[in-house]
């Protein structure tokens, strides 16, 4: 070897150790601030691919190029631990649009997590200047390098079912995710508006189930739907026994309120995606969200592209009152203009709660939420019935506001002897503000659920507590197991002259697409479900085996269920799946992976998505 290739291959090897150093000093800040700890061999294998990619920008990047390389490190930093520390995974580089809205940036953007970004920028500028002063300049050879980039790109991709879980290398996670994110940007499957439902794959499979009792209930019931945002059902504690969960929060007094009032809370609920618009449909129109990358059936419905025949709509038409309250800005995600085509006559978001200066962050915290939600309910019971009414609070989004009034109940009702008291940095113990936004969450939906029982307002009312997606952590090997993300949340309390003897057990395998069925064939009126899917709780005596579709889309990941007790995970293109095995009343506790061959081929699981996401063609 010349002097000149011995001195370049020095450069290298010198370059990739400072790299490889930098990253695992990356690696330990995110899991301080985040909690979240990967899984070893998985880290090792990420950084290791990181570290390659890395050494190769630092090689060929100078002035101007290397300014951007810093900036860009130390943004994608800041992103990764905040995203972690809310979610659990690393950011999909296909949202990034979604970073822009106004909206986003103040309620999740602008708030305490900023502190970090100065720390992260002066990380990779400190990346910088080591480089400069312990690695001489060499003459760089563009084709090896090149090939070297191209080919950890290649390798890591095909290794990593999904390139967002946390033991991914946030280097190499971003630059794997950038050729999918440019030439498929909508995530859209091979094969994209070429496939369709076979009969025989309807003949064989029950992917679009339809259930209801079709009894009549008199009087009909008012309803009120309770959707609490990021809510897991792993953190009640009978939950997280029952299928020997570790949940970072734990909602005893929550649990026991709901318990106190009569409520049956569901062991085995399957959340169907991740993000506030995807579950809202699910839960307002009674089928499936959007399973892929772009969420549009809101939008496509706020811009009359589509009119589904949805569950206020159908309430309304029998007489109901119809209301939609939420905390965060009504205009975000199209809801202003989805919630009265869905049904709803009364729709209002933190537009309600505006002071001078307009909604603060996200909206209001809790206390001031649901005190506010029964002063309204007293007005709507007191002129119109029956009434649907739904509601979602904010203050357990990310970034946890709890406000003053919150952490006065934290320090007066709440015991704080366990590591969940507050503290002024999230950073110190990363999951405290989300502890804290849980505990507060429960105090105040608890006081409001009496205060609405003492006051009459439950007497001829079905109550429904459940979530618009299932976020946290709640798994130790969170890393592996599919599922994490979609450990849903379901407490149900019937109107009076109604009685939970009717409804199925609680250990029933239960999904959000079951809820909104479930309500209306409450209210007597299962007989004109239409085109809503789902199986209804009164009519789960005799509930034939049902195939699920499920997703999460922070991961990319799809998943093809048979209630009977065999799982699909796939990638996001689905080009790749494994199979697992569970027990259908323990579904989160059992699951194991199995050698068995996919249920379902390419073809099919192409054309259930595609059929999944298109709104039905009566729907158009």
């Amino acid at each position: 070897m010349t002097w000149t290739g011995s001195r370049a291959l020095c450069a290298l090897l010198r370059t990739f150790a400072l790299a490889l150093g930098w990253l695992l000093l990356v690696r330990a800040l995110l899991i301080l601030q985040s909690g979240v700890w990967p899984s070893l061999p998985g880290t090792l294998g990420g950084d290791l691919a990181g570290a390659l990619l890395l050494t190769l920008f630092l090689q060929i990047t100078h002035g101007l190029l290397r300014a951007l390389l810093v900036v860009a490190l130390g943004f994608a930093l800041y992103v990764a631990g905040m995203h972690l520390t809310a979610h659990g995974t690393l950011f999909q580089l296909a949202f990034i649009g979604k970073g822009v809205d106004s909206t986003f940036i103040t309620g999740s953007l602008l708030n305490i997590y900023l502190l970090t970004l100065p720390g992260y920028l002066l990380l990779a500028w400190g990346l910088h200047r080591l480089h400069r002063r312990w690695v001489p300049r060499t003459p760089v050879h563009w084709l090896p390098l090149a090939a070297t980039g191209a080919a950890v790109i290649l390798v890591y991709t095909l290794s990593f079912p999904s390139l967002t879980t946390p033991a991914n290398n946030v280097v190499a996670s971003t630059l794997a995710q950038t050729p999918g994110a440019l030439f498929n940007p909508l995530g859209a499957a091979i094969g994209d508006q070429a496939t369709a439902v076979t009969p025989q794959l309807r003949e064989r499979t029950n992917f679009f189930h339809q259930q209801v009792s079709g009894r009549d209930l008199s009087p009909a019931p008012n309803v009120l739907l309770i959707l609490i945002e990021g809510l897991s059902g792993g953190y009640l504690p009978s939950v997280s026994r029952y299928h020997d969960l570790t949940p970072v929060v734990s909602l005893e007094a929550l649990e026991t309120t709901l318990e106190d009032l009569g409520f049956r809370v569901y062991q085995n609920v399957l959340s169907m995606e991740r993000q506030t618009d995807r579950g809202t449909f699910t839960l307002v129109c009674g089928r499936y969200p959007d399973l892929r990358r772009p969420s549009e059936k809101l939008r496509s419905v706020a811009l009359e592209l589509a009119t589904p025949d949805c569950l206020p709509e159908k309430l309304q038409a029998q007489g109901y009152f119809t209301a939609y309250w939420q905390a965060a800005p009504i205009q975000y995600m199209n809801k202003d203009e989805f919630m009265p085509r869905a049904g709803y006559l009364d729709v209002t978001g933190a537009e309600a709660f505006s002071t001078e200066g307009g909604p603060e962050g996200w909206g209001p915290p809790d206390p001031v939420f649901f005190d506010d939600i029964a002063g309204r309910l007293r007005a709507v019971d007191s002129r119109h019935r029956p009434w649907f009414v739904t509601t979602l609070n904010v203050g357990t989004h990310h970034p946890f506001n709890i406000g003053t009034r919150g952490e006065q109940n934290l320090a007066e009702d709440i015991d704080t002897d366990d590591n969940e008291g507050l503290l002024p940095l999230p950073i110190v113990q990363p999951q405290t503000p989300r502890q804290n936004a849980m505990k507060v969450m429960a105090h105040s939906l608890g006081e409001f659920l009496r205060a609405l029982e003492a006051d009459g307002l439950l007497d001829n009312t079905m109550v429904v507590v459940t979530s618009d997606e299932s976020g946290g952590f709640i798994r130790d090997d969170h890393e592996t197991l599919p599922l994490n993300n979609n450990v849903g949340m379901l407490a149900i309390r019937p109107a009076p002259q109604d009685s939970l003897d009717y409804y199925a057990p609680d250990t029933a395998l239960v999904t959000q697409l079951d809820i909104p069925i479930t309500i209306l064939d409450a209210a007597g009126y299962g007989s004109r479900a239409g085109g809503m899917i789902g199986a209804s709780l009164l009519a789960m005596q005799k509930l034939p085996p049902r195939d699920i579709m499920l997703a999460d889309t922070y991961t990319g990941m799809k998943y093809f269920l048979h209630s009977e007790g065999s799982l699909m995970a796939c990638t996001e293109l689905m080009t790749r799946c494994s199979t697992w095995q569970f027990a259908s009343e323990r579904i989160f506790g059992t699951l194991e992976e199995t050698d068995e061959e996919p249920f379902l081929t390419l073809e099919e699981r192409l054309a259930l998505v595609e059929d999944a996401t298109r709104l039905a063609a009566e729907d158009n």
